[in-house]
């Protein structure tokens, strides 16, 4: 029981920890606009795959697999990053200061940014319908529902983990950051979050035509 709970963990912490759509918001919301914000970007992710998990025990896997869904997902994702790309250009282009761009209204846009990067993310909805769907089942051939529930907590428990490393390093280490390098940073992440936008965009074309 030990070991499938630590494989669990060790599970969520690899599905959260490969650079994607999260990891640089988090990357970004971080430097500029603190702890809070970042670690509400990955809050609002573990949301989205707590609302999968909660799907997938509710039995909705085939609807969500259904093409027209699928086609919704990846416009969604298109959108969303292509949007933030753009927002994270911009804002490094400025001429003022990042550390002056913290805004009140910061925390619940994070949250919901998190959501929504981790809801329309393609390879999310892979993992949690593919490999979590199936080795929920066999989980289940063995143990009982109530394991087999801690068990998928255990998962989102590594992915808080890491969340977590992120905000915290990110916070800890962006004094160290000069403004220039800082706006260097935003401009990258920019550039990636408009990149895997442009995947998901290219994967909504293959899927119309």
């Amino acid at each position: 029981m030990i070991v499938m709970a630590i494989h669990q963990m060790v599970l969520g912490i690899s599905l959260a920890a490969p650079v994607g759509p999260i990891n640089i918001e988090m990357i970004k919301r971080g430097i500029s606009h603190g702890f809070w914000a970042s670690w509400l970007v990955g809050l609002g992710g573990m949301s989205a795959d707590i609302l999968f998990m909660v799907a997938i025990f509710l039995g909705m896997a085939p609807f969500l697999q259904q093409p027209f869904v699928q086609m919704i997902l990846y416009a969604m994702g298109f959108f969303m990053l292509v949007y933030l790309g753009i927002q994270s250009i911009k804002q490094s282009l400025q001429s003022t200061r990042l550390m002056e761009h913290v805004s009140a209204g910061q925390a619940g846009t994070s949250f919901l940014t998190g959501l929504m990067i981790a809801g329309a993310n393609p390879l999310n909805i892979l993992f949690w319908f593919g490999i979590y769907g199936s080795s929920l089942g066999s989980i289940i051939k063995t143990e009982n529902m109530v394991m087999s529930l801690i068990y998928s907590l255990l998962i989102i428990a590594g992915i808080m983990l890491w969340n977590l490393n992120i905000a915290f390093t990110v916070h800890f280490t962006k004094h160290l950051l000069t403004d220039r390098m800082m706006k260097i940073i935003t401009f990258t992440a920019g550039i990636i979050l408009m990149y895997f936008g442009l995947k998901f965009g290219w994967a909504l074309y293959e899927s119309i035509i």
